[in-house]
């Protein structure tokens, strides 16, 4: 049996996945390999994931070997016409697919409905996702999604968008969506332990406690309305308790909320460091106070995974998927509507004047919750999706 699990780019999130999927594998005298688009991203700059990548894995479009124009999106229709020929050569026995709406993901399906190919449809897809017209929904429904054998999802909502689109309940399976829990816990606590170590290794850490956010710097991040509200929780609180914030990461929005840190003169409390890797990001989480996520639309946001493994409390906007699975309002966290800043701000006041005894059982309870979602869990579903076959 030889299992060929598709991805966009493998960065730690997936590898983590696939060396559970793997492990499974050996034990079963099967096979698995892996196929991305492209081994580097300007959205997703892993850094060194090599030592991470533990198994086989073929690229259409590296990097070293394609010129820089090469388009290598999801959108594009470029590696989609490759992936035939890996696929022929590859003969897998079961293809996992992300998705349904990219030409990757429409190729893969149509050449394994050709060979006879079982399928498995890894979705984070839900509802308010997008405005749905029912129409379209008819025709994604019988053109693509009816047309896998099996799913795994990241949790309720995913399911239930599915089982709306017409999809077998009993073929859809949860686990999707899942980071190195232990990866994450065990950076952060050693952050937490030394912290002067961690200041060493990384010397941009504020020295003041802070909220966190790790997003890309996009207006559905909805990061200019969080610097809004932390304008107002820091005038309310005061320069000398407030806690700092920092913004780990870039992207298009960046000029415009870098002018309005400045025109609320808040530059040496609201710190841009840009994005962090993989490597390096346990340090910031294991020193901040609170994750905070404010994304006006988000199918899942495994930031929330990384950010309860590093044992956070956690503030997030109702509109992210994984707040639906991994946040228990005003238990491990609090939920905000992301267009309101008067509530955001509520948000980061609360937590602010929530006691530190409090907020340590709140991460606590944020690693028991998060304990669901783990790699082993992403292997789990996938088999149970094949047993279904």
């Amino acid at each position: 049996m030889h299992i060929v699990v598709i991805f966009y780019n493998i960065g730690g999130y997936h590898a983590a996945r696939l060396r559970a999927v793997r492990a499974t594998c050996q034990e079963k005298g099967w096979k698995l390999s892996a196929i991305q688009i492209t081994d580097k991203t300007s959205e997703h700059p892993w850094g060194d994931v090599e030592r991470e990548i533990t198994f086989p894995v073929k690229t259409l479009l590296p990097i070293a070997t394609t010129p820089d124009s090469t388009p290598r999106t999801q959108e594009s229709s470029l590696p989609a016409s490759l992936l035939p020929s890996y696929l022929d050569e590859l003969q897998p026995s079961i293809v996992a697919i992300p998705g349904w709406g990219f030409p990757i993901s429409r190729t893969a399906l149509s050449w394994c409905q050709n060979h006879g190919v079982p399928t498995i449809l890894m979705s984070e897809s839900k509802r308010d996702d997008d405005q749905r017209q029912w129409w379209k929904e008819q025709i994604k429904s019988w053109l693509y999604v009816k047309k896998y054998d099996a799913a795994i999802v990241g949790g309720k909502l995913h399911r239930d968008y599915l089982v709306e689109l017409g999809f077998p309940s009993d073929r859809i399976f949860s686990g999707y969506d899942a980071v190195d829990n232990d990866y994450f816990a065990i950076q952060a606590e050693a952050a937490r332990l030394d912290v002067e170590k961690a200041r060493q290794r990384q010397p941009a850490i504020p020295t003041k406690p802070y909220f966190i956010a790790v997003t890309r710097l996009v207006k559905r991040k909805n990061v200019y309305r969080l610097v809004e509200a932390f304008a107002v929780y820091h005038q309310k609180i005061g320069d000398e308790q407030a806690w700092d914030l920092v913004i780990c990461g870039s992207g298009e929005e960046e000029p415009a909320i870098r002018n309005l840190i400045l025109e609320n003169k808040l530059q040496n409390c609201i710190h841009l460091p840009g994005f962090i890797p993989y490597q390096a990001i346990g340090d910031w989480y294991g020193l901040a106070n609170a994750f905070v996520h404010p994304a006006l639309q988000e199918p899942w946001g495994l930031v929330l995974n990384e950010a309860c493994a590093a044992g956070l409390p956690i503030l997030s906007s109702r509109t992210v998927g994984a707040s639906y699975e991994l946040v228990c309002d005003g238990k491990n966290g609090l939920l905000f509507t992301p267009e309101n800043t008067q509530d955001i701000t509520r948000a980061l006041l609360t937590l602010h004047q929530t006691d530190s005894n409090s907020r340590n059982r709140m991460g606590e309870l944020s690693q028991n919750i998060v304990a669901n979602y783990s790699p082993k869990n992403f292997a789990e579903g996938i088999f149970q999706a094949i047993s279904t076959m």
